[in-house]
């Protein structure tokens, strides 16, 4: 999606010859006509008509085509004249309308056009575009009349077959009231993806129904038809491998003003290039290079293909991964079941756009349309497999009847006030008098966690640095010297392996003891135990559910449970935010707030603020102390991390200093870059082997290992004893006598294994998958911020190669003791600034990056619970049941009564005193509005006992505030 410059000149882009680059030379838009008008109520122009110039440059000036007066306000050479949807077909569909006959290239443009009208379609229909009303424009209205200009292009600036429409939004609109008036585009840019798609879907319906194609997936919501070779598509896709290039080599994950300056900048004169049939006659040399017939190779896809794939996508990620431990939510292989199901393994509520555009990219690799998929959706929701909430911005959005019982079930399991303390008070005490190293607050939060008043579950949340691990040790005392048995839980084998370091107990990831509890493989929890979880921020809520309704059913009043964590810091991958509805059903958590782990002050201060939600203003701390590092070019910036933590290394040692990023690909750059230095120090000797492996995205890679190399395992292996994140230094590396090559490890626990290298794979589960045939290994100096969560280190890199967010920057700039630098690839940075300016040539200072930067660091993006949507808490918590929410304006005779008696003891005061002033009745009357303000809040507050003789469930972010009474 582009926007437009302002006035008549913006219409200089069209031309009016679809074939332009292969029978002309004409610019975009600079002919008359060549366009075809899209509305769908013809107030202005017609559907269906040729766009001449001249009343598409006055429209794109605001003014009436017909008279030539304004239409809107500031119309003329100031007003912005729309927005350009650009809708490309994939490159496949490309190559087989450059190598197809006449007739081919018929239908499949009819197939193209069809679906750009679909899509055009689908963005009125679901209101992505509105206009403004009102003082300032706040208003906002559906218009009546939507005028499109629709261009076809069929080529690119280097040449190559590219099917595409620009779709021109004109920034002018008919009312309801028959005024025109300006377009407001937010919601279009933010669901311009799912246009896409909407796109996408019809044409591979299309394609379906008149060819019956086979698709496959191309990533990130695309989809390419069968049967044309990865080479073919790169040969005819110069201008994506120019763009590409100018970014980094990563489109896929590139910002879109990255790609747009890219674009801008990589974009060459046609002057150059061949025509008509001279370039028709390039793509047939270019493509006997490869001796393939485009349209028989497709056919052959389509037929081959097997049944199992015969309109039914299944991902490559779902044949790798074992089944999951809980089940679909929506059974079933159809696009909003699929998409559905996928979505509620990481989120409770899932949001009109997330789904529908999930859905439509499972569709389009199904070969099923817009209909087929918004029919499921509705049929979905009537069966009640998809249960609509009612959502505070006007958007719809969905839960299960599954996700809401177990939210619910988790809220019960967590609100056991009235459980008995298992710690003995002389135990407790005589711990926290053994720790003289604790703080005042860190014995609060202890005595907290673990007094007579705790109740069956409490929760210490503890900010990074804070001091939880020592405050942990004495609660594990405390636990002990009262005759507790004391397990210890966490959502990974890493931090669970953490925790049983620092504490001394017995540790288990979450899933592995679920799954062993649920098979009797372990025995059930007894009432003298204390469960101990920590990184609890991390724990889904079937996780945490299942935890706490295993504490709670143990005998004589249940076990106790006290959870670890930190809302702040990265939130849980499955599920909701489990820990913040604990929290607020229990009323009331210790909090650590002082940290402890770095040295330096200002260090401490902006982790502080971190902890406190206020990234940015611990950002601007290391931005003051220059400690942000601002570096041109990927590669250049990488090196400058390593630089950095070379020189780090030499001053704190050399497994004292991290190296955090955002994505997998950095890290295994970043970790390619660390091995030629520490290769270079003699670390790592013996001559290199290579290997093949799984990366951390599950990838097939390629490795080159040697004796010295630090290496991380990403998932189990049970015969070894090797668990998910377990990292091991390689003592051996080679060939054995018959040419097998092995491995010999130091792990970090001390044990020494040796094995082939083939063999360090998972063990193969008797009615699943197959084990994979490569290990799932990378290299172990550089990670992401999920990998070294609950770390500490002397020293911490963080290279910010892509846009990160308020979780990450905070994990990333807490984990060291004494020092920590941000290296940030300048050039995105750049390109963000730039493509909000009136000039892309403009420089923008450090200053300006900085503050771009800052904004990264505002994103905090928090996970929805059910909970958060459920206007009767106290009913849901009970049974799980999602009643549908009040309306607004309703009779509430109670409340009438109760104001109706404020209002009479008022009078009665004033009766009271007859003397009072004119001034002093006013200050009386406002202060008793107040008052009935308040005792009306204490009454309209939907919290209400769970149970008689217990406390409120009152969550304080779901608190209405008091309305406003005007004078």
């Amino acid at each position: 999606m582009h926007t437009l410059g302002a006035g008549a000149s913006a219409g200089a882009y069209y031309t009016n010859d679809p074939y332009r680059e292969t029978q002309n030379r004409d610019e975009y838009y600079a002919k008359d006509g060549g366009g075809q008008w899209r509305t769908n109520a013809g107030s202005l122009v017609r559907d269906g008509a040729a766009i001449d110039l001249a009343s598409f440059q006055d429209l794109c000036a605001g003014r009436d085509p017909r008279s030539g007066r304004s239409l809107v306000r500031g119309a003329g050479e100031g007003h912005r004249a729309g927005w350009d949807v650009c809708l490309t077909t994939p490159k496949t569909f490309s190559i087989l309308w450059a190598n197809g006959g006449v007739d081919q290239r018929a239908q499949l443009e009819a197939i193209h056009a069809a679906a750009v009208t679909q899509a055009l379609d689908f963005l009125r229909e679901e209101g992505l575009v509105e206009v403004r009303l009102g003082a300032g424009g706040h208003l906002r209205e559906q218009p009546t009349d939507l005028m499109v200009g629709r261009f076809n292009h069929y080529t690119t600036r280097d040449g190559d077959p590219n099917c595409h429409t620009h779709c021109v939004l004109m920034n002018i609109a008919r009312c309801a009231d028959g005024k025109y008036r300006t377009l407001e585009p937010t919601k279009l840019f933010d669901w311009q993806k799912v246009v896409g798609s909407a796109f996408r879907v019809a044409l591979a319906e299309g394609l379906s129904r008149e060819f019956d194609l086979a698709l496959r997936s191309a990533g990130q919501g695309q989809f390419e038809i069968r049967g044309i070779p990865d080479t073919v598509i790169a040969a005819f896709s110069k201008r994506s491998a120019a763009i590409e290039a100018a970014i980094g080599g990563d489109r896929a994950s590139a910002s879109g003003s990255q790609k747009e300056v890219a674009a801008l900048s990589t974009r060459g004169a046609k002057a150059d290039l061949p025509t008509g049939a001279e370039l028709e006659q390039r793509w047939r040399q270019e493509l006997a290079a490869f001796d393939l017939d485009p349209w028989a190779a497709v056919r052959e896809a389509s037929r081959s293909r097997s049944a199992d794939q015969d309109r039914v996508y299944v991902p490559e990620q779902d044949l790798r991964h074992e089944p999951d431990f809980d089940p679909p939510e929506i059974a079933g292989d159809t696009p909003v079941a699929r998409a559905a199901s996928t979505l509620f393994r990481h989120q409770n509520v899932l949001d009109r756009k997330s789904l529908i555009e999930r859905a439509l990219n499972e569709a389009s690799l199904q070969g099923i349309g817009i209909a087929a998929v918004r029919a499921e959706m509705t049929a979905l929701e009537e069966q009640g497999q998809l249960i609509r909430l009612d959502p505070s911005d006007g958007q719809a959005c969905w839960t299960t009847s599954g996700i809401a019982a177990a939210e619910a079930a988790l809220l019960r399991a967590a609100d056991r006030p009235e459980a008995r303390s298992l710690f003995r008070p002389e135990a407790l005490t005589a711990a926290i008098e053994a720790a003289s190293e604790l703080s005042a607050e860190q014995r609060e939060a202890v005595i907290h966690v673990a007094g007579p008043d705790a109740g069956g579950v409490s929760v210490m949340e503890a900010g990074a640095g804070t001091g939880k691990t020592t405050s942990a040790r004495v609660v594990v005392e405390a636990a002990r010297a009262s005759g507790l048995t004391v397990i210890g839980l966490a959502p990974s084998w890493k931090a669970a392996e953490e925790l049983a370091a620092s504490t001394g107990i017995e540790t288990f990831a979450i899933a592995k003891w679920r799954h062993d509890l649920e098979h009797g493989r372990i025995p059930p929890l007894d009432g003298n135990t204390l469960v101990l979880c920590d990184e609890a921020g991390m724990v889904g809520t079937r996780d945490m559910g299942f935890v706490l309704r295993s504490v709670a059913a143990a005998p004589n009043g249940g076990a106790r449970a006290i959870l670890l964590g930190d809302r702040r810091q990265l939130a849980a991958v499955p599920g909701g935010s489990a820990l913040r509805a604990v929290v607020d059903v229990l009323g009331r958590h210790a909090t650590l707030t002082e940290v402890r782990r770095q040295g330096v002050p200002w260090q401490r201060a902006a982790s502080i603020l971190m902890a406190r939600g206020e990234v940015e203003a611990g950002l601007r701390a290391y931005a003051r102390h220059e400690r942000i590092e601002l570096v041109s070019g990927t590669t250049e910036a990488q090196e400058q991390v390593i630089a950095l933590w070379t020189a780090a290394r030499e001053r704190y040692g050399n497994s004292e200093v991290l190296i955090v990023t955002r994505r997998n690909r950095d890290a295994a750059a970043l970790n390619t870059a660390a091995r030629t230095v520490l290769r270079a120090e003699g670390q790592i000797t013996g001559p290199d082997v290579e290997v093949r492996a799984r990366d951390r995205e599950n990838k097939p890679t390629t490795l080159n290992l040697a004796t010295g190399d630090k290496i991380r395992f990403g998932e189990g292996i049970r015969r070894h004893g090797i668990r998910n994140s377990t990292r091991g230094t390689i003592e051996a590396i080679g060939a054995d006598e018959r040419g097998e090559l092995r491995i010999a490890l130091r792990l970090e626990d001390g044990r020494r294994i040796e094995d082939a290298y083939v063999a360090l794979v998972r063990d193969s589960v008797p009615g699943r998958l197959a084990a994979p045939t490569l290990p799932r290994i990378t290299l172990a100096t550089a990670g992401t911020a999920y990998s070294v969560q609950g770390r500490t280190a002397s020293a911490c890199v963080y290279y910010g190669g892509t846009a990160s967010d308020a979780r990450e920057l905070y994990v990333g700039l807490t984990r060291h003791r004494h020092d920590a630098w941000l290296v940030v690839e300048r050039n995105r940075l750049e390109l963000a600034v730039r493509s909000r300016g009136s000039d892309l040539r403009m420089v923008p200072s450090t200053a300006e990056l900085h503050e771009r930067l800052f904004v990264e660091a505002r994103r905090y993006t928090e996970k929805v619970n059910v909970v958060d949507h459920v206007e009767d808490r106290v009913a849901f918590v009970r049974s799980g049941a999602i009643l549908p929410a009040r309306a607004e304006v309703r009779l509430d005779v109670e409340r009438g009564f109760q104001a109706g008696r404020l209002l009479r003891a008022v009078l009665q005061e004033l009766a009271a005193v007859p003397g009072l002033t004119g001034r002093a009745l006013v200050r009386l009357l406002r202060a008793t509005e107040r008052s009935i303000t308040r005792r009306l809040q204490d009454r309209r507050d939907p919290s209400q006992s769970i149970d008689e003789n217990r406390v409120s469930y009152r969550p304080e972010a779901s608190r209405p505030s008091a309305p406003e009474i005007s004078r």
